[in-house]
């Protein structure tokens, strides 16, 4: 028998889907977050009533509406094809910023597309230094093989990036059938409004990372530990994040295994970021990633209070003494999690894997959207959800992008946070057993 309820919700999203792809920009905010939590809504709505064949196939035809659209909630993908065509003229994309050789006398400055690219991209591109890893980097150019051309360079993306999303969702139907979760759990990522807008929509490559980081953990689960260390490495060489999170999986008891894993695992990454970068560049590489720590500013949390503090203390922004403290406080936290209790099974490692990543999200001084869609997946393999909430509310931040100058709502980005980490501490003292949470850290 037809379900009328799952046709409607079907036809509904793909309007949905269309006019956000196709109609709307950027700036006009109220309609978007009007398109954006209204699939959210209708997507909660029908969440119990859809099956595995039913979630694959309403998954991958949300992503076909938007194949042909232009991202239009980021600009990035300007700076992914001039990547991608700068290889194909065999040049290393590290070694200069496009303004440099837009300067070049005969070269890339002289074409056309080239011309285009420099143009549309924000400031911020056209200054530095590629920040994208070299898988990513090969994913460009795959982009921009077969034709120069903007249009094509953006199919070609999407078409890769639906090809890692529908390996997603069998990998985690998978990975979740072996941690004994219902396997429609997969809904919230494949049918998130976010990781369809933001990956599909809009060009970011976070599904491709998560292709392999999910084939590695595949493979750990399957007991195949020293090969599930090639994609967790391919995941580092497509998006870095993930390389804070792969330390769990070294913690094992044994520790001549735990020293032959380490020689392997950063053995793949001495030749996937060594040779493409190249030894004269890696200075500039580092500089460029040490910028989002130190220099950038965007729907921070813990961060944007720290920032006000220091305003009242010392006057002034403190944003380059709090990069510097980032990644010893993330360091802080890792190791506290690895001495967890039960560390040694694989559901606390998924666990504390996606607890270090969001403590280092709070922290953080840039969160984008697209960034949260890895502990989306992951929180896939743990008993959180209050990731699925913080997905929606994230979007919130695109009420920056209203005039044409960046300006944050911080009663917005207030309302995000409250809401998310009010709902964390609600489900981690939950699962802790409040009673005995309580007993243990308050002595009561």
């Amino acid at each position: 028998m037809v379900d009328l309820n799952k046709i409607l919700y079907f036809l509904l999203l793909l309007s949905v889907y269309f006019f956000s792809g196709y109609i709307f920009e950027r700036h006009e905010t109220v309609i978007i977050f009007f398109l954006f939590f209204s699939c959210f809504a209708l997507t909660f709505l029908v969440s119990k009533k859809l099956s595995l064949n039913e979630i694959l196939f309403f998954g991958i035809s949300f992503r076909l509406v938007l194949f042909f659209a232009y991202p239009w909630l980021s600009d990035d993908f300007y700076r992914f094809i001039w990547d991608g065509l700068v290889i194909g003229e065999n040049i290393n994309p590290y070694e200069y910023t496009p303004s440099e050789l837009m300067k070049t006398e005969g070269g890339v400055g002289t074409k056309k597309i080239f011309g285009e690219l420099h143009g549309k991209m924000s400031n911020l591109n056209r200054l530095n230094y590629s920040p994208y890893p070299p898988i990513n980097q090969f994913l460009f150019f795959l982009s921009t093989w077969f034709k120069k051309d903007i249009s094509f360079s953006l199919i070609s993306m999407r078409l890769l990036i639906i090809i890692s999303e529908i390996l997603n969702f069998f990998i985690g139907c998978r990975i979740l059938k072996k941690l004994k979760f219902k396997e429609e759990k997969i809904l919230w990522y494949f049918l998130n409004p976010l990781v369809i807008i933001e990956l599909t929509g809009n060009l970011h490559f976070e599904g491709f990372m998560l292709t392999f980081f999910g084939f590695g953990i595949l493979l750990f689960l399957e007991n195949k530990k020293f090969l599930a260390f090639f994609p967790l490495a391919l995941s580092v060489g497509t998006k870095l994040i993930t390389i804070i999170i792969i330390p769990f999986l070294i913690n094992q008891k044994k520790i001549g295994q735990n020293f032959k894993i380490l020689i392997l695992f950063f053995g793949l990454l001495f030749f996937i970021f060594f040779f493409p970068i190249g030894i004269n560049n890696l200075p500039k590489f580092y500089n460029t990633i040490k910028l989002w720590f130190s220099n950038l500013e965007f729907n921070g949390s813990i961060y944007y209070v720290i920032r006000y503090l220091g305003y009242k203390i010392k006057g002034y922004n403190i944003i380059k003494s709090v990069g510097s403290i980032t990644p010893f406080l993330t360091t802080i936290i890792m190791l506290s999690l690895l001495f967890r209790k039960n560390n040694q099974k694989i559901k606390t490692i998924l666990e504390n894997m996606f607890l270090l990543l969001f403590l280092f999200y709070l922290i953080s001084m840039v969160i984008h959207p697209w960034y949260i869609i890895t502990i989306l997946y992951l929180g896939l393999f743990t008993k959180y959800n209050f990731q699925i909430i913080w997905s929606a509310f994230i979007f919130l931040t695109y009420s920056a992008y209203q005039n044409s100058k960046v300006e944050e709502n911080f009663y917005l980005i207030g309302l995000e946070y409250i809401v998310v980490i009010g709902f964390f501490i609600y489900e981690f003292l939950r699962q802790e057993n409040i009673k005995t949470f309580l007993r243990k850290k308050f002595l009561l």
